[in-house]
């Protein structure tokens, strides 16, 4: 993912706890989260809670789980403006989140 945004700032967390520390305490244009997470909750339930208490960051779920109802929890719960599978396209991600981040200017 780091090679994917090259030409970003680009901060990673170890878990959906750090995250949400890291959200309130700076600003994001975006939040990149992988489904599985080795944790208590999922990628989506960090995406959901991105969604509720920043509504404005560009939210995409990065995932190699290729069971529907993942994409359709992502996409019925609102969480996630984008879902790629693994392994995604840089070019598409890359351009997914440019169209999205100048769509909220």
């Amino acid at each position: 993912m780091k090679r994917t945004l090259r030409g970003y700032d680009v901060v990673e967390a170890a878990s959906p706890r750090e995250a949400k520390d890291l959200l309130k305490a700076h600003s994001f244009d975006a939040l990149i989260s992988d489904f599985n997470l080795e944790s208590e909750s999922d990628g989506l339930d960090l995406l959901q809670h991105a969604r509720m208490s920043h509504p404005d960051v560009v939210r995409f779920l990065v995932t190699g789980n290729r069971d529907i109802d993942v994409a359709t929890r992502a996409v019925n719960e609102g969480s996630v403006h984008r879902y790629f599978l693994k392994p995604w396209d840089d070019d598409r991600l890359r351009s997914a989140l440019i169209l999205l981040l100048r769509s909220r200017k």
